[in-house]
């Protein structure tokens, strides 16, 4: 099992600080709501996880991340999410089986990530980053730190000693190869942590490790450095990486746009690659990828015939679960005939229907609520059932009607094994989640986030978050106050520009109230 424990941002848009922990709720941390006031920071931290998706699969921070970093553009973007690992995640380890030091021990534990990043030519550049692990009787330690430093280019590996060491257990190819990669241009807005150089290094260090071990030529420090530092680093990155590709999904503003384009996504495993595949990461089953299949509701699409195959029985899945949120409603993906891929690989022409009863139409007629439960139906089927996947939507009671909305949360609360994170503007969920399992934005830009004060399951969370809007009583206010005389006078003003300034219109209305 692995599941984020907190989320701390920092100088990420109109964010200064602030930190979230996604425990403590009355189901622990299986759901967490954001709430708040148009432009207070909601949607911040989705994309501040958006990144961290992106950096756990070994991408770059994508083109749009020069629009995170906020407050001060002298000050970079930071973000640091806390992850908890249990044994049951250990099943199938990339690297070597087992951890290091006092992690291996078959207990829970936190692995801390941490990254900044800034703008520099116009485009997204990682700054530094830092990885930890901390445990019962164990305090937190550092196993690798890359940021400004002494070093070429004013980048280095710290703790310096421990990677003195590993770099002589690797060897100076090993080495050159890290080094030539930390310095690339190309990827400075990559993770060097969770990046294909370092495991390639990793790889040469344990071979090292073991030479010298059969050889007794091997250093207490050598041995400290591999089994107390790169072992666990190692083996929790490889955990780490496995699941942001396969249990962390993040559907942000883009995702939602993409849907009234009628573009849509549907996950499955196949085992190939293409333009078709949003997603892709290789699971331990030899080969098979889990995937989101993006699709063009507007017209017929040509996909690989194995994609095809894998999508049919994904889909009849599905239904079985849309028919009792829509009832009646059944998606179909209709094959219209067999054509060659443009690689020359086997390929069919399919349509996109909706089906109820006998009658079927384009799915593209449908509403946006029902475009947007389709896309997210995999995912939220793989919350329900696994204890790894992690969900995240911006805006998740967009277009989706608010009693529907109140009891897939609350079913998801009570029965789910998953984490699903999501900000919304209806205040429906209030009255179906418990304070813990929701988190509000405030008007303060140095401490965004709070849980309210006072509260008990027994409350009614609705109530006390208005009349916190209108009396205030929490620890911080959560509502910028808004003036009806105010927004008429701009109106007006708006139309007759040439009838006195702000001012003037002001006393008018307010005479006219009065």
């Amino acid at each position: 099992m692995i599941r984020l424990k907190s989320i701390e941002i920092s100088n990420v848009k109109n964010v200064e600080y602030g930190r979230i922990e996604l425990s403590g709720g009355q189901y622990g941390s299986r759901v967490m709501g954001i709430y708040g006031q148009n432009g207070s920071g909601k949607t911040a931290v989705v994309d501040a996880l958006a990144c961290v998706r992106d950096l756990l699969r070994g991408r770059q921070l994508a083109p749009e991340c020069v629009d995170l970093v906020g407050v001060s553009s002298a000050v970079p973007a930071g973000v640091e999410v806390e992850f908890e690992i249990g044994p049951g995640s250990r099943e199938s380890l990339g690297f070597t089986q087992g951890l290091g030091g006092d992690v291996a021990r078959g207990k829970p534990y936190i692995a801390c990530y941490a990254f900044s990043f800034d703008v520099h030519e116009g485009a997204p550049r990682l700054v530094s980053e830092t990885f930890s692990v901390r445990a019962d009787n164990m305090m937190k330690r550092v196993l690798l730190a890359y940021g400004p430093g002494e070093g070429e280019k004013g980048r280095t590996f710290s703790p310096e000693a421990r990677w003195r060491s590993l770099r002589a257990l690797a060897g100076s190819d090993a080495s050159l190869d890290l080094a030539v990669a930390q310095r690339s241009d190309d990827l400075s807005a990559s993770s060097r942590i969770f990046s294909r150089a370092l495991e390639s290094f990793s790889v040469s260090a344990r071979a090292g490790y073991g030479t010298r071990s059969e050889a007794k030529t091997l250093s207490r420090s050598a041995r400290d450095a591999y089994e107390l530092y790169l072992k666990p680093l190692m083996d929790t990155v490889t955990l780490l990486r496995k699941f942001g590709f396969e249990k962390l999904e993040v559907f942000d503003t883009t995702r939602g746009a993409a849907l009234a384009f009628n573009y849509f996504s549907l996950s499955a495993p196949v085992s190939g690659r293409g333009q078709w595949l949003e997603t892709a990461s290789e699971k331990a089953d030899g080969g098979r990828y889990l995937v989101d299949v993006m699709l063009d509701a507007e017209q017929t699409d040509v996909i690989p015939l194995e994609v095809y195959n894998s999508i049919v029985p994904t889909v009849e899945i599905e239904n079985r679960v849309l028919q009792t949120i829509v009832p009646g409603l059944n998606i179909e993906i209709r094959l219209l005939n067999k054509e060659t891929m443009e690689d020359g690989k086997p390929g069919v022409r399919v349509e996109v229907l909706s089906r109820r009863g006998d009658v079927c139409v384009p799915f593209r007629a449908e509403s946006e609520g029902i475009k947007k439960i389709v896309s997210l139906l995999g995912r939220l089927i793989d919350v329900y059932n696994d204890d790894s996947a992690c969900l995240v939507i911006d805006e998740m009671d967009s277009g989706v009607f608010e009693f529907l909305l109140g009891e897939l949360l609350e079913l998801i609360a009570e029965r789910g094994k998953g984490q699903l994170i999501f900000t919304a503007h209806n205040l429906r969920s209030l009255e179906c989640l418990s304070p813990g399992s929701l988190v509000f934005t405030t008007t303060n830009p140095r401490r965004r986030f709070i849980k309210f004060r006072g509260s008990a399951p027994s409350n009614n969370l609705r109530n006390q978050y208005l009349r916190a809007i209108n009396l205030g009583g929490q620890k911080e206010p959560v509502y910028e106050p808004t003036s009806r005389v105010d927004m008429g006078a701009a109106f007006y003003q708006a139309a007759h520009p040439q009838e006195g300034d702000f001012d003037d219109l002001l006393a008018k209305i307010a005479t006219h109230h009065g």
